[in-house]
Parts: structure tokens; C-alpha cells; sequence
């Protein structure tokens, strides 16, 4: 406990971990309930790729990282509504073409030297102030569009049909939870990976839901669990000299596995 009080870039990391968490806890509910949690794990396949671009031409690789992977949402998007392809299919065309194109630039190109496993698996431990920032600003992002568009939002998590009757905007709010889903998935994947950003969308309502009886509780709970699993998957890391993002994961799947068996004797 003490190396977070004096090495800085300890502490960094835990405040990074908690505003990614807390950014993931927000969006959860509102594509984990409406089943759309795919999504986020095919734009976290899809970032690979514009990182991978981005370090090849740019000094900085999210200029192009996030306008490809919010292009790739909005192609994802239009597949769904207006070519009328299944969501599971439209995800995996996307991810399969992006994720393939991104392994054979890999294998191809001379000039790249980053580590693949540091794409996969993320270090959250090397990030800088400028990943601070930019991790915040999403945040931001996110909790003003939250709040400006909850209650739609919550009608077509539950009922997309009867949102559409109430003259909600459906497409334009689909888009947009879909270009933000698209930011947080760039900006988080440089600290938890490729591999495990998904997981950090999906826990926390996985984990709620089971707990809760409203979707409000749901809501607040999720928030709770991304906070607490961050913050102990940093503090137990560090010291076992492994990757933050795993055990954090580790800790969600545990939380998982424990609200599953209460929610099981509760009945």
C-alpha cells in the first residue's frame, strides 16, 4: 500500500484503472441489456488494426486509430439497419476483414517494432499524463451523454419497437452510443488490451443484474462493482508482477461467479 503513496506512476495507473472502469460501468447496461455487448468486442478487434496503422504512419496512432474504428461502427451500424444484416453477422464481417488486414501489415511491414502483446493485453502501468487526459475526456463524454439521453436510451434497452412509437430517434442514438462505444474502445485498449477491453463492458451489468430488481439499481451497482474491481485489480498486480488488466478481469469473473450463486440461493 505504501507504493502508491509514493511512486507516482502507481498512482496514475489506479486513477486511470477507475475512470476506465467507470467509463465501461457507464455503457454496459444500455449494450449488455439490449444485447449489443458484441459490438464492443468487435471494435476492440477493429482498434488493433487502426493502432496498428497509426503507429506505421503517425507519431501519435490514435489520429488515425479513432476515426477508423468510429468508421467501423458507423459500417457496422448502417449493416444492421439499412442492409438489414444480422447484428452477430455484421460484427463479424467487420472484425474478420479489420483484424486480418491488421495481422498482415504486422507481418509485412519492417518499420513496425511495437510489441504485439503490449496491443493485446495492455500496461497500464507505462501510460502517460496525456493517456490521463484523453481517458477523462471520454469519461466526460460519456457521463453528459448518458445524461442528456438516458431515458431514451432505457426504452430501447427494453423495448426498441415501443421507443420508435414514442417518436425516439432510435438510428441517430444507435449511431451515437455506437461512435462513443467506438472512442472508449480506442482510448482503453492502449491500458487493458486488445484481448480484455470487452470485459470491462460486460461485468459490470453481467454482475448488477443479478443483483438488482430495477434498472436503476442495475445501473448503480454496475458503477459500484467497476470501481471496487479496478481499484483491487491495480493494488494486487502491481506487487504479483502482473498484468493489471487480467487481474482485474480475474476479480470481475470472481464477483460474477459469487453474485451468481447468491442470486441462485436467493431464488
Amino acid at each position: 500500500m505504501t507504493d502508491f503513496l509514493t511512486y507516482q506512476f502507481l498512482q496514475q495507473a489506479l486513477i486511470i484503472a477507475i475512470i476506465i472502469s467507470l467509463t465501461a460501468s457507464l455503457l454496459s447496461p444500455f449494450l449488455v441489456l439490449n444485447q449489443q455487448g458484441m459490438i464492443a468486442h468487435g471494435l476492440s478487434h477493429v482498434s488493433f488494426t487502426g493502432l496498428v496503422i497509426g503507429l506505421l504512419f503517425f507519431d501519435q496512432p490514435l489520429l488515425l486509430a479513432i476515426p477508423f474504428v468510429i468508421l467501423s461502427s458507423i459500417v457496422i451500424q448502417y449493416m444492421q439497419t439499412s442492409i438489414k444484416i444480422q447484428g452477430d453477422v455484421s460484427i463479424g464481417i467487420v472484425t474478420s476483414f479489420t483484424f486480418a488486414l491488421g495481422l498482415i501489415l504486422v507481418k509485412t511491414s519492417s518499420t513496425f517494432n511495437v510489441s504485439i502483446e503490449s496491443l493485446l493485453v495492455g500496461n497500464i502501468f507505462t501510460l502517460r499524463s496525456g493517456d490521463l487526459m484523453l481517458s477523462t475526456l471520454i469519461l466526460l463524454f460519456t457521463g453528459v451523454f448518458v445524461r442528456r439521453f438516458y431515458k431514451p436510451l432505457f426504452l430501447m434497452t427494453y423495448d426498441e419497437n415501443y421507443a420508435t412509437f414514442l417518436k425516439v430517434n432510435v438510428s441517430f442514438i444507435r449511431y451515437l452510443l455506437a461512435i462513443i462505444t467506438s472512442l472508449f474502445i480506442v482510448i482503453g485498449v492502449r491500458s487493458i488490451g486488445v484481448l480484455l477491453i470487452t470485459s470491462f463492458i460486460i461485468f459490470p451489468s453481467a454482475i448488477a443484474s443479478r443483483l438488482a430488481h430495477s434498472f436503476k439499481t442495475t445501473f448503480l451497482i454496475g458503477i459500484i462493482v467497476a470501481f471496487v474491481s479496478s481499484v483491487l485489480g491495480i493494488m494486487i498486480a502491481h506487487p504479483l508482477n502482473v498484468p493489471a488488466s487480467a487481474m482485474i478481469v480475474m476479480i470481475y469473473t470472481f464477483l460474477f461467479t459469487g453474485s451468481s450463486l447468491y442470486s441462485k440461493v436467493k431464488g
